[in-house]
C-alpha cells in the first residue's frame, strides 16, 4: 500500500512540477517578450528572466545529450559528466520519494531491533487486541477495589517487561509536550490500562473457580500466579504483599499472612494511626511504587493484613472525557473504558473510505448546485445581482428554472472523484506521516501540522482530475448559450482545442489557482473539523452515547469547518473563477498573474467578492459531506468504533 501511494505522490508532484515551471502553459497575454512570457510588472520581469535562464539550460542539456549519444555510438564510455548533467527533476523526485518511504522505516526497524516486547508479550498472561464486539465486558459490579487495580497497574509497569516497554514508549511519545499535557495524556493511558487490568482480573476470578466459591479462594489463586511470575527478589515480594493487603479482609488470601511474615512483617494490635499522605511526586509518577517505609503487617491474632503506616485508599467517582463514571485513587485513575487503538488500515478499508466520500460529496454537491450557480454568476458578473436570493430569482425568471442546474454533469462527476480521492488520501497521509515519517514524539507535538499537511496532499491528488471538470462547470454556468448544448465531454473538447499548441494542457490552465484554493481549503477543512468535533465532545461528552447525537456533532463541526475554510481560501477561489473565464485570446494565467490583474482592474475587494454566498455554500456542503460520510461509514461498518480494537488480558497460571 505504501508503494502504491508513493507512486501516486510521485505522479502528482511530477505534474505540478511540469505545470508550475512551464511559462508557456500559464503566462500567456496580449503583450509578450521574445520567449513568449507575460510581461506586465516587475514580478513578471523576474519570471521572464527565469524563463530565459531555463530555456538556455534546456538548450545546454540538449546539446550535452547529443554529444553523449555521439560518444556512445563511437564507443567512447567517458560520458559520466553528460549523464549527471541530464538528470531530470523527476529522477531526483523519484529518489526523494523512495528515500522518504524507505529511510524512516529502516531507522524504526533498527531502533526496535532490540525491543520486541510490548503489551501482547506481558508475562501475566496472554495479551491481545480484539474488536469491541468481541471484547470481554462485565455486566456485574467488579469485586476488585479500584485502589488494588491501579496499584497492580503500577506494579506491572515496574515488573512486567511487556507493560514496561509499552509505558516507556508512551512516555517517550509525550516527552516534547508541555508538563500539563504530559500528565493529562499519561493519566488517560494509565487509566485505560487499569481498566484493561480490572477486566482481566474479573474474568480470571469468574473462570478460575465455580461461582459458589468464596472470593478468598479466587484471590488466593491470583496471588499464587503473581508469586510464580514476579517473585524475583525481596522487594518484589514486599510489593506483592502490599498489593494484596489492599483487598478487604474477607478477600485476602491465606498466603498473604505467611507472605507478610516472610517479608519481615510484624503483628500490630491496632490500626489507629492517621493515614499517611503520599508526596505529589509519587502521585504524578505513575510508575512509582510504595517506598521501603511501607510494610504489610498482620492485625493482632487475625488473618487480616494491613499496610503500615496506613494509607488513605480513597476512591472518588469522577466523569472522564467520555462522560462516563471513572474513579480517582491514591495510585492513579481508573478509566471507564479499556485501552483502545486503531486497526491497521488495508486497501479494502481505504477503498470503502473512498466510496463513502464519493457518495457523500456527490449527494451534497448535487443538492447545492443552484447555490453554486448563483455564486459563480456573482463572481463572473459582478454587480448584476444584489444578493444570493436576488440572483437565484433573476436567473430562474430570465433563463428558466433549469438554469439553476447548469453544470450539473461536471459538478457530479467532479465531486464523485473528489470524495473518492480526498477522504482516503487524507486518512492515508495522516497515518503515514504520523506513524512512519515522524517519530512518535514529533508526531504527537505536531499533530495539527500533520493534519494540515495531510489535507494539503490529499487536495493535490483530488485537484488533478477536478481541475478540468471545474473549468467545464464554470464555462457552462458563465456562458450557457455556448456550452450548455455541448454537454460535459463537448465542453472539455472545446476547451482543449482552444490552444492547439498546448493541447490538453489548456484544461489545466486553472491548476495553480485551483491547487492554491483546494490546498488551503482542504487542509483547514479537515483540521477545523477534527478540532471542532473534539471541542464539542469534550464539552458535551453525553453526545457520544447515541449514533444520532454523534452524527449531529459531525454536522455542526462540518458547518464550522466549511465556513472557516471558505473565508481563508476565498481569494484563491475568486482568482480561480477569474482565470477560468479568461479564454479565447486573453491567454492563461497563473495564480500570481491572475491575482495581480484582478487587483489592478477591479480592486482588492474583488478577491472577496461573493464571500457571503460562498460561506453559506461551503458551510452547508461541508456539513453535509461530513454528515453523509459518517452515515455511510456507520452503515457499512467502518466507523471509528468499528475500526478500533480494545486490549484485553487473559491471566494464565
Amino acid at each position: 500500500m505504501v508503494r502504491l501511494w508513493s507512486i501516486v505522490i510521485y505522479i502528482a508532484i511530477s505534474i505540478l512540477t511540469e505545470y508550475t515551471t512551464s511559462c508557456d502553459a500559464f503566462f500567456v497575454a496580449p503583450t509578450r517578450s521574445s520567449n513568449g512570457c507575460f510581461k506586465k510588472s516587475s514580478i513578471d520581469n523576474v519570471l521572464c528572466t527565469y524563463c530565459n535562464t531555463r530555456e538556455s539550460t534546456k538548450l545546454k542539456n540538449r546539446n550535452i545529450r547529443i554529444a553523449a549519444k555521439k560518444q556512445q555510438e563511437s564507443g567512447d564510455s567517458e560520458t559520466i559528466e553528460g549523464a549527471f548533467s541530464t538528470v531530470t527533476r523527476r529522477d531526483v523526485l523519484a529518489l526523494t520519494v523512495a528515500a522518504l518511504v524507505a529511510l524512516p522505516s529502516a531507522a524504526r526497524a533498527i531502533d526496535g531491533a532490540d525491543d520486541s516486547r510490548g503489551l501482547e508479550q506481558l508475562a501475566l498472561g496472554e495479551g491481545r487486541w480484539t474488536s469491541r464486539g468481541e471484547a470481554f465486558s462485565d455486566s456485574v459490579p467488579s469485586l476488585v477495589p479500584a485502589s488494588f487495580v491501579t496499584y497492580l497497574s503500577r506494579f506491572l509497569i515496574r515488573y512486567d517487561e511487556g507493560v514496561s516497554a509499552w509505558w516507556a514508549e508512551n512516555v517517550r511519545a509525550y516527552s516534547l509536550l508541555s508538563s500539563d499535557d504530559q500528565r493529562n495524556k499519561s493519566g488517560k493511558a494509565f487509566g485505560s490500562l487499569a481498566m484493561s487490568v480490572q477486566n482481566a482480573v474479573d474474568r480470571f476470578l469468574d473462570a478460575t473457580l465455580p461461582a459458589s466459591s468464596p472470593p478468598k479462594a479466587k484471590f488466593a489463586n491470583l496471588a499464587t500466579i503473581f508469586l510464580e511470575k514476579y517473585d524475583k527478589d525481596e522487594e518484589s515480594k514486599r510489593q506483592i504483599s502490599l498489593l494484596f493487603a489492599m483487598l478487604p479482609e474477607e478477600y485476602q488470601p491465606e498466603i498473604l499472612r505467611s507472605l507478610a511474615k516472610r517479608n519481615g512483617g510484624k503483628q500490630t494490635t491496632s490500626n489507629t494511626e492517621s493515614p499517611k499522605s503520599l508526596p505529589m511526586s509519587f502521585t504524578e509518577d505513575l510508575a512509582a511504587l510504595l517506598p521501603e517505609e511501607f510494610q504489610s503487617e498482620i492485625i493482632g491474632n487475625t488473618n487480616a493484613v494491613t499496610i503500615m503506616p496506613p494509607l488513605n485508599l480513597y476512591e472518588i467517582g469522577i466523569d472522564d472525557e467520555f462522560g462516563k463514571s471513572a474513579v480517582a485513587t491514591e495510585f492513579g485513575p481508573l478509566a471507564s473504558t479499556p485501552l483502545k487503538r486503531q486497526v491497521e488500515y488495508t486497501p479494502d478499508i481505504y477503498t470503502l473510505f473512498g466510496v463513502c466520500g464519493a457518495a457523500g460529496c456527490a449527494l451534497t454537491h448535487t443538492t447545492v448546485i443552484p447555490l453554486d450557480v448563483v455564486k459563480t454568476r456573482m463572481q463572473t458578473n459582478p454587480g448584476e445581482y444584489d444578493n444570493i436570493v436576488d440572483g437565484a430569482l433573476s436567473i430562474a425568471r430570465d433563463e428558466g428554472p433549469m438554469a439553476l442546474a447548469l453544470g450539473a454533469q461536471a459538478t457530479i462527476a467532479g465531486y464523485l472523484w473528489y470524495g473518492l480521492s480526498v477522504y482516503p488520501s487524507y486518512t492515508f497521509f495522516k497515518t503515514f506521516i504520523g506513524k512512519t515519517l515522524l517519530s512518535p514524539e514529533i508526531a504527537m507535538l505536531h499533530v495539527n501540522d500533520v493534519a494540515l499537511v495531510s489535507g494539503a496532499l490529499a487536495a493535490v491528488i483530488a485537484s488533478l482530475l477536478l481541475t478540468p471538470l471545474e473549468a467545464a462547470r464554470i464555462r457552462t454556468v458563465a456562458d450557457p448559450d455556448t456550452y450548455r448544448s455541448l454537454g460535459l465531454f463537448g465542453t472539455l473538447g472545446v476547451i482543449a482545442n482552444e490552444n492547439p499548441s498546448n493541447g490538453l494542457k489548456t484544461l489545466y490552465a486553472g491548476l495553480p489557482s485551483l491547487l492554491t484554493r483546494q490546498v488551503i481549503f482542504g487542509s483547514v477543512k479537515f483540521l477545523a473539523f477534527e478540532r471542532a468535533s473534539e471541542t464539542i465532545l469534550t464539552s458535551f461528552p453525553v453526545l457520544r452515547d447515541a449514533v444520532w447525537t454523534s452524527l449531529g456533532v459531525s454536522l455542526v463541526a462540518g458547518g464550522f469547518a466549511g465556513v472557516l475554510s471558505s473565508v481563508v481560501s476565498q481569494p484563491a477561489d475568486s482568482v480561480l473563477t477569474y482565470v477560468a473565464r479568461q479564454s479565447e485570446g486573453e491567454g492563461n494565467f497563473g495564480f500570481i498573474e491572475g491575482c495581480t490583474l484582478m487587483v489592478e482592474k477591479e480592486g482588492a475587494g474583488s478577491l472577496f467578492r461573493g464571500l457571503g454566498s460562498r460561506c453559506v455554500w461551503a458551510g452547508s456542503i461541508i456539513a453535509g459531506q461530513f454528515l453523509l460520510y459518517d452515515v455511510f461509514r456507520s452503515l457499512i461498518g467502518i466507523s471509528g468504533e468499528d475500526l478500533s480494537q480494545v486490549f484485553e488480558v487473559v491471566i494464565q497460571g
